[in-house]
């Protein structure tokens, strides 16, 4: 049917727009209560006391807990793993210490919101408080070498320092990015309900189900097929609502203690303290090159803050070791400050959209030092093979990236000195960086059911964040079985479908789609064998391949015979024909290829001369994402993974203040995003071909490829419209004037 490449329109579009589509918190059950929690005011200190003598009369209040009445909890697993997906390992409500601003302290839960709200504002807290610490200009002095987290923290092929120092050209130069928080539209959110037999049903707001309930059988000891989770709609994920943070645990303990379902859903501000965040990085980045602009070597590294009690790792230098050819060596490096702060966590896109900052801003001002086009400069040091592992890449389309994007931006009508292009008063500055994105493989699994009704049902654990994955599993499969779209229904977010990954990293469609495909062919190939041996096969005898599907119907090449799925399954007496698909792929890292995805972006902006304003202008992305399954939803991650950039390049800062190690703005008015008027029109192409290594779909990852090089185009365009280079982001009017 060729469903697969069709522009189509989200199934789950309709639902939205109208209200159908129920999020966590909308999921109505009887005799629930509402929990609401009260955070520590310090960041660093224990609790004296904690009275909640009043609160516990106040009207509807059914149960207030503290560290001394919550039950006590098993520790979080270590090493951090993604199978049990911890937000953060430090436990809530189990003593008396104080690790960050915004702590649970105290859980109220009561019959309304309002009432639960008001008596925590009833209980009366005294600290022992000391002063934390924070993130700062110390920063470098206080930094340590941390274990390992998901890479190798510090990485060396050849001998970067040798040949940085004996380069005809060298750039050198410190970078800083600003913490970042997710704010998602829809606020995290947890309902939690034991059964009298004991089995608990969690309503969440999370990107990984079953990891959501490994760890919870964990933490709170009770076996897995006693939990399930129910995720079936996302209002905005990013990373932050991959992991377990501390709001979940508390529902379900607290649902446990009364025998009643207990909602618990964050405020906004909450959500800046207790769910995770993007931190800070100072990175210092050194490249040498000849002077025909071929790099010799690149050190790369990285400084970012972490909590007192975990060690998580924002891997900046990962761009580093892959990106662009390097005949000398490449060193990356990165360090961690202990600080007063909760966990931070993967927010779109982890470790690559801050690497890239700093590696294509250096990058461009190594084409300033020699005198060479941007873009003729990455075509220089293009290459086919990976500089990190030495493996050729599966496929790598950076060229037709960079010269396509370039062809559609205009590129070579740019004049490249600095503050020479105008319109108006305006300054005029056009900027380009190339981008890599890391392609993760996991396994997944998915069952594809055939009806006798020539209908079919796709059932797999996986998610919908917001990205159309109901719409693009939907296409795998109609396009497998050669049925029309509409002829297929997708099931998915609840642990009782079959066990597929977490939806990060941009790996659903090639990793839980290809599942999704295994499975519809297992249940196409069971219907071929009905017509060649199966009761009064229409087809005995054939010849297996040349039987044929489409349009529901199965068909034999060179005669007129055919048969419809539904005729096919009443001649059986079947009511159901069933495929399942299991794709368990090789991990990335011991395949014989490296595989990543590729982009080269070019951005325009507009600069008042007085006020330092930045105007994004136009923007053009090309994109190396292996085979696309729908264009129409791909170039809508697209726009989005763009607008998140320019978030990134021009307004979002979580500031922290340095005497209460807190985060100052926790809310809308005081964290900047972008809004309609901020963004003009945003062009996007898509270069790459199918990518047999990356998936059996062909398909590589796209989400967070298309946000991870936005800034420094950025920053780059304002570089040559202002003369002025900013390295600390974001880009903000008083680092221009």
């Amino acid at each position: 049917m060729n469903a697969i490449g069709q522009p189509i329109s989200r199934f789950d579009g309709r639902l939205k727009v109208t209200g159908a589509a129920r999020y966590t918190a909308d999921i109505p059950l009887a005799d629930a209560t509402h929990a609401a929690i009260v955070h520590s005011t310090i960041a660093n200190g224990r609790t004296v006391s904690i009275d909640t003598t009043t609160a516990e009369k106040a009207p509807g209040v059914f149960a207030v807990f503290t560290h001394r009445t919550m039950p006590r909890m098993n520790p979080t697993p270590k090493p951090w793993s993604h199978l049990h997906p911890h937000g953060q390992s430090y436990l809530p409500l189990q003593d008396d210490q104080i690790h960050y601003a915004g702590q649970p302290v105290a859980l109220v839960v009561a019959g309304t919101l309002d009432q639960a709200a008001y008596a925590g504002t009833l209980i009366r807290v005294e600290y022992d408080a000391r002063r934390p610490v924070v993130f700062g200009s110390q920063a470098t002095k206080e930094a340590v070498d941390p274990p390992q987290f998901l890479w190798p923290v510090a990485s060396s092929v050849g001998d970067a320092d040798k040949a940085v120092a004996a380069a005809a050209v060298k750039i050198e130069q410190t970078y800083t990015t600003s913490d970042r928080h997710h704010n998602q539209m829809e606020p995290h959110a947890t309902t939690a309900a034991w059964d009298a037999d004991g089995t608990l049903t969690l309503y969440e707001t999370t990107q990984h189900i079953f990891g959501t309930r490994e760890l919870l059988s964990i933490v709170l000891g009770i076996p897995e097929e006693k939990i399930n989770v129910v995720s079936q709609f996302l209002g905005g994920g990013f990373g932050g609502k991959a992991y377990v943070w501390p709001h979940t645990l508390l529902a379900a303990l607290a649902a446990k203690v009364l025998k009643r379902p207990v909602r618990l859903q964050l405020t906004r501000a909450q959500m800046y303290a207790m769910v995770g965040h993007q931190p800070a990085t100072i990175q210092t980045i050194a490249l040498g090159a000849g002077k025909d602009g071929k790099l010799t070597g690149i050190r790369h590294d990285s400084i970012s803050p972490t909590p007192i009690f975990d060690s998580y790792i924002e891997y900046a230098g990962l761009v580093s070791r892959s990106l662009w050819a390097v005949s000398g060596g490449i060193t990356t490096k990165h360090k961690v400050v202990h600080v007063h702060r909760n966990t931070p966590t993967a927010m779109r896109s982890p470790h690559e959209a801050l690497g890239h900052f700093a590696l294509e801003s250096a990058m461009d001002e190594l084409a300033y030092a020699i005198g060479i086009d941007p873009v003729a400069l990455r075509l220089r040091n293009d290459t086919q093979l990976d500089p990190h592992s030495g493996r050729p890449f599966s496929t790598r389309a950076m060229r037709e990236c960079l010269r396509a994007g370039g062809a559609r931006f205009g590129w070579d009508k740019r004049t490249p000195e600095p503050r020479s292009m105008r319109d108006g008063r305006d300054l005029i500055g056009q900027g380009m960086a190339g981008a890599i994105y890391t392609h993760w493989r996991w396994p997944a699994k998915a069952r594809v059911t055939l009806k006798r009704d020539g209908s079919a049902v796709v059932e797999t654990g996986t998610h919908e964040l917001g990205a159309g994955t109901y719409t693009v599993m939907q296409q795998v499969a109609a396009d497998t079985l050669g049925l029309a779209p509409e002829k297929v229904t997708v099931r998915l977010g609840d642990t009782r479908l079959p066990a597929s990954h977490a939806s990060i990293g941009s790996s659903t469609m090639a990793n839980a789609g290809a599942s999704v495909m295994l499975a519809a062919k297992a249940a196409r190939d069971r219907a071929i064998d009905l017509t060649l041996t199966g009761r009064n096969a229409p087809f005995a005898g054939a010849v297996r391949g040349d039987v044929l599907i489409s349009d529901g119907r199965l068909m034999l090449a060179r005669t007129n015979l055919q048969i419809t799925y539904a005729e096919l399954l009443a001649r059986n007496g079947l009511a159901t024909l069933v495929g399942d698909g299991d794709y368990d792929p090789v991990e990335e890292a011991n395949g014989p290829k490296a595989v990543f995805s590729f982009a080269a972006v070019f951005a325009e902006v507009r600069v008042d001369p007085d006020l330092g304003l930045v105007r994004l202008n136009r923007f053009v992305g090309a994109y190396d994402a292996g085979r696309i399954i729908n264009p129409k939803t791909a170039r809508s991650q697209a726009i989005g993974g763009i607008i998140w950039g320019v978030g990134q390049a021009l307004l979002e800062q979580s500031e922290t203040d340095p005497v209460l190690g807190r985060f100052l703005n926790r809310n809308y008015s005081g964290y900047l995003v972008p809004t309609n008027a901020d963004i003009p029109q945003l062009e996007t192409l898509f270069v790459g071909e199918f990518d047999e290594e990356a998936s059996p779909l062909g398909a590589k990852g796209l989400g967070e490829l298309t946000a991870v090089s936005v800034a420094p185009a950025i920053a780059n365009a304002v570089y040559h419209a202002t003369g002025k280079r900013v390295r600390e982001l974001p880009i903000t009017v008083e680092k221009l004037l």
